[in-house]
């Protein structure tokens, strides 16, 4: 079915059963601002969302916060993979470290959250080893926050991590904040939520989570996105026609050249690094088909929360009124969306608007 009419016929779907639509107005509200902030822990999804962000939006900085990875080695990492020659340098910020011990990772997640953080300071193949910044370079990171968008008239904050530095540094932009799109489901108010089931990015500093929903979110524009469950979700494989998954294939149609080669080099390189590859395959080097294999053992969540800050007009509200927003668009359509907006960043968007 074409995107076009699929849209409508899902629009009209969702007002006969109850679901909110992004409205026009809200859509174009959404694409009124002026910079963007993303605050990420630079995961693999984080990877594949900034720089289809980088892209089409003017990006005033992008803050590290820990999670999957450490700040500084998540900022290393982060910096050379978007370094791109004639473009302009985008500020990457070391935010906030919550110095979780290995040990109480491992007894929460399992070992594989550290496998990945050692994958992620080398941006998967894109660096033979970790490069993370001279400690001597770090400054107050709310500061330099506030310097970033000093001179933007309006701010929509992306988070794709933990909320471990965003309570520290909005509530000094907090007047020029006008949307915030985050990653998941809220802790309360959402009829689809199980209980207990929050987000790694919520659960990884659970205090810092709380203190955002329930002091410094209200009365700010915000905005939950998260992927549409289905009973194939673990069992990708012949079902990604119906799972909100990455694919090998949306990665491979990149452009050659600029951020979104090196996005693709990242990617679809191979890995020599015996932890987490000997773990997965037996084999002493690691891919993306490792975790995305035919559909793969992943779903779109950061990518799809980029994807919304975006195109806000191709998602539904479901979950009642406190609850979160999901595609309208098929799962084919949205990896085709992820591709083509990746492709932009070939340029970095390179002044605010100033609106």
């Amino acid at each position: 079915m074409h995107l076009t009419l699929l849209s409508r016929f899902l629009f009209t779907l969702a007002v006969a059963t109850g679901l909110a639509v992004a409205t026009p107005a809200q859509a174009a509200y959404l694409k009124s601002s002026a910079c963007t902030l993303i605050d990420t822990d630079f995961d693999i999804d984080d990877m594949m969302a900034i720089p289809l962000i980088i892209g089409n939006r003017y990006v005033a900085a992008i803050i590290t916060s820990e999670g999957y990875t450490l700040p500084a080695e998540g900022a290393g990492a982060l910096s050379r993979l978007i370094a791109e020659p004639e473009q302009r340098s985008i500020p990457v910020i070391i935010g906030q470290t919550t110095n979780l011990s290995q040990s109480e990772i491992v007894t929460k997640w399992g070992q594989f959250v550290l496998d990945y953080r050692a994958m992620m300071n080398k941006s998967f193949a894109l660096m033979s080893a970790p490069l993370p910044p001279s400690p001597q370079t770090r400054k107050n990171y709310v500061r330099r926050v506030v310097e970033s968008v000093k001179r933007c008239s309006s701010v929509d904050v992306l988070i794709i991590g933990s909320f471990s530095s965003f309570i520290h540094y909005s509530p000094s932009i907090r007047s020029k904040i006008r949307n915030v799109v985050i990653m998941g489901k809220p802790l309360r108010g959402d009829t689809s939520q199980q209980p207990g089931n929050y987000s790694f990015n919520c659960e990884y500093d659970m205090a810092a989570c709380e203190l955002a929903f329930n002091k410094q979110l209200p009365r700010l524009k915000y905005f939950y996105v998260d992927p549409p469950r289905t009973a194939l979700d673990s069992n990708p494989v012949g079902n990604q026609e119906f799972v909100y998954g990455p694919t090998r294939a949306m990665v491979q149609a990149l452009e050659p050249r600029g951020l979104p080669y090196a996005l693709k080099q990242a990617l679809l390189g191979t890995v020599r690094d015996g932890s987490l590859g000997a773990a997965v395959d037996g084999a002493d080097y690691w891919a993306i088909d490792c975790c995305f294999r035919a559909g793969g053992k992943s779903l779109m969540w950061d990518q799809m929360a980029a994807l919304f800050l975006l195109y806000p007009e191709v998602f539904m509200k479901v979950g009642g009124a406190g609850g979160h927003y999901e595609p309208t668009v098929t799962p084919s359509s949205l990896r085709q969306m992820w591709t083509d907006a990746t492709n932009k960043s070939v340029n970095y968007v390179g002044s605010p608007s100033l609106k």
